[in-house]
């Protein structure tokens, strides 16, 4: 128990001395008067950072988050996600162990206020973590955690009720954007700052948008607190992103998460080859675009096409081998029997070399694409879709439906933009998708399936999720909070995914942390875990 405890101890401090290698050679170059007492700041902080490379999701996203979102065809039957269920737990703990770390050493500086952005933006990155970890898994260690070296009492850690993170948590994110400042005397950490590369407005935004997110996502629980959050972003028009430009140069300033152009050596992203090597599976390959989220972009199921109103559908899916526009029923009930791409998904078949590959599926760039493809933990898009619902619902502001219209059709015009803005910078994507033009945008806002109309609060609202749904088709993790917590989004008549609330413990916590997990958990097993609902859940 011992070893394995001072291990992840020993581990989480190492992580930011590993981070100095593995592509970060460049970034970890101290900086401008540093001396041996400091040399580890930008390595604990880029510990951090690398660690969104291991996003390590792409099997859960696939075996579970998928099918209970209706958001993609055939894997439409659970696999064995519980096998994949701690993946997440296991890389947040060394990335609190970082933090802790980094604070502690913060703190022994003499000039300790000189590193309040540093502080900031750790403080962001660390809650970007959390509050996802909240999501998954309702109560978790938390103020007890990684502290082994305090004392035996920290061993095993209690777990720490998910309201209280919450607050917790959002509390922090308030200081840390209130604390980011222009003003001279910040010590910079120069190229080591590797994810929003210094820029204080972006860091703002960020920290922002994550407020706003969980505002709206706690409301009906912690009324008065998100009230306030609300008042306090929206009312005292704090930075959020907004007018997005979506050149290589700026893309990333409004759409935050972690883009390998941003870096010197993409080949870190560990992450984008488990997104390729998940693809690359016989069960999950067989993904295909599903039947109902067709039905969301397109009137028609003309196979040429010709039905699509939605310009996304033509970033996000392709034609069958066989160039025709074809959903795979989300019930499952037709089968598909070919493989869409050739020689271990490292080209698209040509037309008409495997014809039993009758559905469409995930774009190839899309799903290969490891140069470019960012990892996304809020975008722009998803910001416009929360004040859409913050105006349609009026909450912490006044209700007022023509700002609502005006954030959910600014939200679909962004996500758009997104999305081509990346493919079109992508070198990988050597065959780019024409945008849309003006006219067809205009038939994408006034499509029926799309139209927004205000003065009908459940059509407004269902629309709204909808689309944010949609625009995190590549979050899948996000897209799950919005079907659980809203309710609202579609769903084929003909599936029914199985009911999944929340993931399970990891096993090993029933060995290494017992009493504290059957406190947390009252001895259920992962079957019945996964039907407790996590503390926003109506």
């Amino acid at each position: 128990m011992k070893r394995k405890i001072y291990s992840l101890l020993v581990f989480g401090l190492l992580i930011g001395s590993a981070a100095c290698r593995k592509g970060f050679e460049d970034l970890n170059r101290p900086y401008s008067d540093a001396d041996d007492s400091r040399i580890s700041i930008p390595g604990l902080y880029n510990g951090m950072v690398e660690s969104f490379t291991k996003y390590g999701d792409d099997a859960l996203n696939v075996s579970l988050l998928y099918p209970i979102t209706n958001q993609q065809a055939y894997q439409n039957t659970l696999a064995p996600y519980v096998n994949y269920a701690g993946g997440y737990w296991s890389l947040y703990y060394p990335v609190l162990q970082n933090y802790r770390q980094l604070m502690l050493l913060i703190d022994k500086q003499p000039d300790k206020a000189a590193f309040t952005n540093v502080r900031s933006m750790a403080t962001i990155l660390l809650a970007s973590r959390t509050l996802r970890m909240l999501d998954y898994y309702g109560d978790i260690p938390y103020s007890q955690a990684v502290k082994a070296a305090d004392g035996s009492v920290n061993f095993r850690p209690a777990y720490d009720k998910q309201a209280d993170v919450y607050k917790s948590v959002l509390a922090d994110l308030k200081a840390a954007v209130e604390g980011l400042t222009t003003a001279a005397g910040q010590t910079s950490i120069g190229a080591s700052e590797s994810f929003l590369k210094n820029d204080i407005v972006a860091w703002r935004k960020m920290g922002n948008a994550l407020r706003l997110r969980y505002a709206v996502r706690l409301y009906n629980k912690e009324t008065a607190l998100c009230n306030e959050i609300i008042a306090d972003i929206i009312g005292g028009n704090k930075p959020l992103p907004e007018n997005q430009s979506v050149a290589a140069a700026d893309i990333w300033k409004d759409n935050f998460g972690l883009w390998p152009d941003n870096f010197s050596n993409s080949n870190i992203f560990g992450s984008l080859d488990s997104k390729w090597n998940s693809y690359a599976e016989l069960s999950i390959s067989n993904m295909r675009m599903s039947s109902n989220v067709w039905q969301q972009m397109s009137s028609s199921n003309d196979s040429s096409g010709a039905g699509i109103f939605d310009p996304r559908c033509y970033v996000f899916f392709m034609t069958s081998n066989r160039d025709k526009w074809a959903p795979q029923p989300q019930d499952g009930s037709q089968s598909e029997g070919g493989r869409p791409y050739q020689g271990g998904m490292t080209i698209r078949r040509p037309f008409g070399d495997d014809i039993a590959n009758k559905f469409s599926c995930v774009n190839f760039f899309m799903a290969a694409d490891r140069l470019y493809y960012p990892l996304l933990i809020i975008t722009e898009a998803d910001v416009y879709f929360l004040k859409a619902e913050i105006y349609q619902r009026g909450i912490g502001v006044a209700k007022d439906i023509t700002k609502a219209k005006a954030a959910y059709e600014a939200g679909l015009r962004s996500s758009t933009d997104f999305w081509y803005g990346y493919a079109k910078n992508s070198e990988f994507w050597t065959s780019k998708p024409v945008p849309p033009t003006a006219g067809q945008m205009t038939a994408f806002l006034t499509n029926p399936k799309v139209a927004y109309n205000g003065a009908n609060d459940a059509d407004a609202l269902r629309k709204i999720a909808t689309q944010a749904w949609l625009a995190t088709m590549f979050q899948p993790w996000e897209a799950w909070a919005i079907v659980r917590r809203t309710g609202l989004t579609p769903k084929d008549p003909n599936y029914t995914p199985s009911v999944v609330n929340k993931l399970p413990y990891p096993d090993d916590e029933t060995i290494n942390n017992r009493d504290n997990w059957q406190k947390a958990t009252n001895g259920a097993s992962p079957g019945q875990q996964v039907l407790q609902k996590v503390y926003w859940m109506p």
